[in-house]
């Protein structure tokens, strides 16, 4: 058993806690990767997340949704919001592969579309730049 110093512990040593194993979590890697990407070809843009998800379980998620549906908290909002220079608002629903936007991410894509936004499920930075050129949107990359 490996063992730490800790002063204040009975005679001073205590086992070192075993490193926690990282989470796995492709859709962050491919939304850190997307957001990169704007960020780089979309210069004058805005490229904003809303981190909606409820880490807890429970009551206190409960408690934790009904405070966010307060403060103005959208279910089903999509991950990214891209604020174009020329008044535009795209928005990107992020998705590993295999995976597919909820009932409530559906429902909020049809209505941001039916106001006229660009709303997308993507899965890569390929997604997006397709998605881009779909909705015409001028990059540093297309120039």
């Amino acid at each position: 058993m490996k063992l730490s110093r800790d002063i204040f512990a009975p005679g001073g040593v205590v086992p070192a806690r075993k490193p926690r194993a990282k989470r796995q979590n492709p859709e962050a890697e491919i939304q850190r990767a997307i957001v990169k990407y704007l960020r780089t070809v979309l210069p004058d843009a805005f490229v904003h997340h809303s981190d909606n998800a409820v880490r807890r379980s429970g009551a206190d998620g409960r408690v934790n949704r009904m405070v966010n549906a307060g403060l103005g908290v959208v279910s089903g909002w999509p991950d990214l919001t891209v604020c174009l220079a020329s008044g535009r608002v795209l928005f990107f629903e992020v998705k590993a592969p295999g995976g597919y936007p909820s009932d409530a991410q559906k429902h909020v894509g049809k209505k941001l579309g039916e106001m006229g936004h660009g709303w997308a499920v993507v899965r890569s930075v390929d997604d997006v730049r397709a998605e881009l050129a779909g909705w015409r949107v001028q990059t540093r990359e297309a120039k």
